[in-house]
């Protein structure tokens, strides 16, 4: 069984759309950097175009995805970039603010959700229950 998952703080400061992708965003960054790869500009960065996005959030339109990500880039809670070797390639490369990443890193759920991660292509783990996050089951 699925859940979606996020934390209700950031649902309250960004809306609940943009936190289902920040928590996203988040667990990528931190693979990232845990398997040390993406860095520049002495960030950690995850990207992907939104219809990559869409399949690891199919419950949301390119639409929303796009939204929610603005929204977020607006409120500085993530940091967009362009890091790719072809000058036509216009994929966006994204990394949290260093404060909500710091946060994250503090955090034992990320500890043990990104520790326990098995290879770097998983996409999503087991959640671990916390009473700080909302899991929604889909229908």
């Amino acid at each position: 069984m699925d859940y979606i998952t996020f934390q209700t703080q950031y649902a309250k400061r960004y809306g609940v759309n943009p936190a289902i992708v920040l928590h996203t965003l988040t667990y990528f960054v931190l693979k990232n950097k845990k398997a040390g790869r993406n860095k520049y500009e002495d960030k950690y960065w995850t990207f992907n175009s939104y219809p990559g996005w869409q399949e690891a959030m199919p419950f949301f339109s390119k639409s929303q995805i796009r939204t929610a990500m603005l929204v977020l880039r607006k409120k500085g809670a993530i940091i967009v970039g362009n890091f790719n070797k072809k000058g036509y390639d216009k994929t966006f490369w994204y990394t949290l603010d260093p404060i909500l990443l710091q946060e994250a890193e503090s955090q034992d759920y990320w500890k043990k959700r990104i520790g326990n991660s098995k290879k770097p292509s998983d996409k999503f783990a087991t959640p671990i229950p916390n009473n700080e996050y909302i899991y929604i089951e889909p229908y």
